[in-house]
């Protein structure tokens, strides 16, 4: 039987800190997990010091005495996530941290704030922003956890850029019809757009921008063959709203215009015509 974990969304921030400015000592009344963005400073927990920088974060406990405190030349910027519940504790267990070693590493700064954004978005009805908030708290967890673990499995080390490409390869699939760019692609899936790139084209041997124009004009090829939409439904239906620019890429693809490359197909024995097979 899978584990249920008992954890509740409490709020979410982002602070660009003041040289020298402080927090603390003090405690925090729910479990925080602290992103640094840029920059540097001190966290104190349970009488240990801690400098960090950017690309790290920090767990905060309950009722734990503790201090946050900016640098004086370089403050950091830094996020946070407040959560409560009864399995709090154990999840931050799980990803290898505790009172005596609160400290983690997160090398894509983006794939935290794309968290934020949609907690930032999850809406004002009080029903459906509870149901949301709770949503992308889970979410978050499953890939903070994975990610953590994976870092402590050097075996494991090449899995989570293939989840990267994959989950990209499945968002172009499902919204290649729609305006998107690397920059969207990279901000949905929560890593920064020049990483994305870098292992997107180690396993595929195209870049992100180059492997959408061919999906989309693949799909062209497809609807073309439908004697009944004219070029500018194609155009539309793959996500061109200007037919003289579809018209253009669809050419520097297949060398054909689309009404050439229509005119070109030839239909076979018995009226079936072979599906041109997508990337």
């Amino acid at each position: 039987m899978e584990t249920q974990y008992n954890i509740a969304y409490c709020y979410h921030g982002k602070q660009n800190c003041p040289p020298g400015f402080c927090w603390g000592p003090g405690i925090k009344e729910q479990y925080k997990l602290m992103f640094i963005h840029e920059g540097k400073g001190r966290y104190s927990l349970n009488g240990r010091e801690y400098e960090l920088g950017k690309g790290q974060g920090f767990a905060v406990y309950p009722d734990m005495r503790c201090c946050m405190k900016a640098d004086e030349t370089e403050p950091w910027v830094y996020s946070w996530i407040a959560f409560e519940g009864e399995d709090a504790g154990e999840l931050l267990n799980l990803a290898g941290l505790d009172i005596d070693a609160p400290v983690f590493r997160c090398d894509q700064p983006a794939w935290f704030d794309a968290y934020l954004h949609e907690f930032d978005a999850a809406g004002n009805n009080k029903l459906v922003r509870g149901l949301a908030l709770k949503s992308i708290l889970y979410r978050f967890f499953t890939d903070w956890l994975g990610g953590m673990l994976e870092n402590r499995n050097p075996d494991k080390s090449s899995s989570a850029k293939e989840r990267y490409v994959n989950q990209t390869l499945e968002y172009i699939a499902m919204n290649y019809f729609s305006h998107i760019g690397i920059s969207e692609l990279a901000r949905m899936i929560g890593i920064d757009r020049v990483y994305l790139s870098t292992i997107f084209k180690e396993k595929m041997n195209i870049s992100p921008q180059a492997y959408l124009l061919q999906f989309r004009m693949n799909k062209a090829r497809e609807l073309l063959e439908l004697r009944n939409l004219s070029v500018a439904d194609v155009s539309r239906s793959i996500g061109y709203s200007d037919p003289l620019l579809f018209s253009k890429m669809f050419k520097k693809v297949t060398g054909l215009s689309p009404t050439h490359y229509r005119n070109s197909l030839q239909e076979p024995p018995g009226g079936i015509r072979k599906k041109t097979e997508c990337l």
